[in-house]
């Protein structure tokens, strides 16, 4: 019984080493160490332009899309990001597992480490027949390439984000500099409408790279004399403020899961907004209909968050009874230090740093620019949970780890309905043992599993949502920017 095991080993290695070798002859990326390239950006109903640059293990790469800025910085093996609106955050998590073996497939390196790689078999990829390789850096997440079995030139890349498999089609590929390099590559989530092509215009290997380009990322923080405390309304079980538009109120959500600040598309056009773009939104489903526009000024209390590149939606519609005017995500979180207690009907907050924070310390990752805890389940899993403010709801588990953990959750309540943007899952409610997050046992028992298999809720990152319903019964103190979430018992 041992031999053929070890055959079968044998013939895996020597499988591994022949896709290696003929991916390095067709590229030649083992033996670049300096290259600087640019082109165009085109999707979602906008265009711009990328510049990408590396040297060794450090790399720079800026998108403009549109109104839509990004720009990655890696050096000695740390990555920042930096978003439209200044906010900068080190990626921890699940994106620095992601760029951890996605620079060791474009640095090469992963073809010095053949033990990285597995051979998952053959497929049709566009007509030609494909090796399929499975590869994963040192503490990073797998990636599967797809190489030409012909020519051994990659032909896609794919990987986990979301609620399903993202991919990097390669194509156009050109002779430079004696290497042979693709010149488009197509990022898809597997909805087409929305796809972003890349199409390079220029490419040199080997030039000098002025040291600047790799300088630290400039952060902003909301602009404040000091501490601000503003009251909260509530809005059909949410917390909700009212901020200041060009000297208009109105009334914003206060939604720790939201990635961007959401302007209604009524406000936008009362505004005087140009609204550019034809993005995706993920909800309760994927839906279109999310713009983005250029918001010169937004007031809370006497705090200023000035030249936001905000969302617009339509969010009488997707939201149903919820009225509201906007959304206070991500850009306001991650420059402030933000209290709500909901005992008290206020939230209090100023610039990072500004104020000490009460409670236990939950540590937060905030890679995907949404702050996520790990909460442990009948004390026999423990699991990514986005904490979410603008979700009502006290705990809900998403499908694909319903799924992965069926003895956890069986079904013990009727099939109800999850509502959300986008639209209306089914859900079930089953019972925990018990629930905790850091060094917190929560009340909580009761948890609805939400039967999505697309959008926010069939996020195969996350667990579930750690909600409104089980937040509101502590004094929350969101600290992005040290990465912390405070947790105190309420006070009367």
């Amino acid at each position: 019984m041992c031999a053929p095991a070890a055959a079968g080993r044998d013939d895996a290695h020597a499988r591994v080493a022949t896709i290696l070798a003929a991916y390095e002859r067709a590229t030649g990326a083992a033996q670049v160490t300096r290259v600087e390239t640019s082109g165009t950006l085109a999707g979602e109903g906008l265009t711009g332009t990328f510049h990408d640059w590396r040297a060794g293990t450090d790399e720079r790469d800026d998108e403009r899309l549109g109104l839509r800025t990004e720009t990655t910085l890696r050096v000695s093996g740390r990555t920042w990001v930096r978003n439209a609106n200044g906010n900068v955050r080190e990626l921890h998590g699940v994106l620095r597992r992601h760029v951890l073996t996605d620079a060791f497939i474009d640095s090469g390196d992963f073809l010095r480490a053949p033990e990285r790689s597995r051979f998952l078999g053959f497929g049709t990829l566009r007509g030609r027949r494909a090796w399929r390789i499975e590869i994963t850096a040192a503490g990073g997440d797998p990636e599967t390439l797809w190489i030409d079995a012909h020519d051994g030139l990659p032909l896609r890349s794919e990987y986990v984000e979301g609620d399903g498999v993202a991919t990097v089609d390669l194509g156009d590929w050109r002779v430079v500099g004696g290497r042979t390099v693709p010149f488009r590559a197509v990022t898809s989530d597997g909805n087409h409408v929305f796809d972003v092509v890349a199409q390079t215009t220029q490419v040199t290997f080997g030039t000098p790279i002025d040291p600047a380009v790799f300088a630290p990322l400039a952060d902003r923080v909301l602009a404040a004399a000091g501490v601000q405390t503003v009251p909260l309304v509530t809005v059909d079980d949410h917390a909700a403020c009212t901020v200041t538009i060009a000297g208009h109120a109105y009334t914003f959500l206060i939604d720790s899961g939201a990635q961007n600040v959401v302007l209604d598309s009524r406000v936008a056009k009362q505004l005087g907004l140009v609204e550019e773009g034809a993005l995706e939104v993920r909800g309760a489903a994927r839906i279109g209909g999310l713009r983005v526009a250029r918001l010169p000024q937004l007031r809370i209390g006497d705090a200023e968050l000035d030249d936001l590149v905000v969302s617009t939606l339509d969010l009488g519609t997707t939201l149903g009874s919820i009225h509201i005017d906007g959304i206070l995500g991500y850009p306001f979180f991650a420059a402030a230090l933000v209290e709500l207690d909901m005992a008290h009907g206020t939230m209090r907050f100023g610039p990072p740093g500004s104020f000490a924070p009460a409670g236990a310390r939950v540590a937060l990752d905030v890679d995907r620019e949404i702050p996520e805890a790990m909460v442990r389940l009948d004390e026999r899993v423990e699991a990514p949970f986005l904490v979410d403010t603008g979700n009502s709801g006290a705990l809900l588990l998403y499908g694909p780890f319903a799924e992965r953990h069926p003895e956890l959750v069986p079904r013990t309540g009727p099939l109800t309905g999850n509502y959300g943007v986008g639209g209306f899952n089914r859900s079930y409610g089953a019972r925990l043992g018990a629930i905790s997050v850091g060094s917190i046992a929560l009340a909580q028992r009761d948890v609805e599993v939400v039967m999505a298999t697309d959008g926010a809720f069939a996020d195969r990152v996350d667990a579930g949502n750690l909600g409104f319903g089980v937040l509101r019964n502590f004094v929350m103190t969101f600290d992005l920017a040290g990465g912390t979430l405070y947790l105190a018992a309420t006070t009367s």
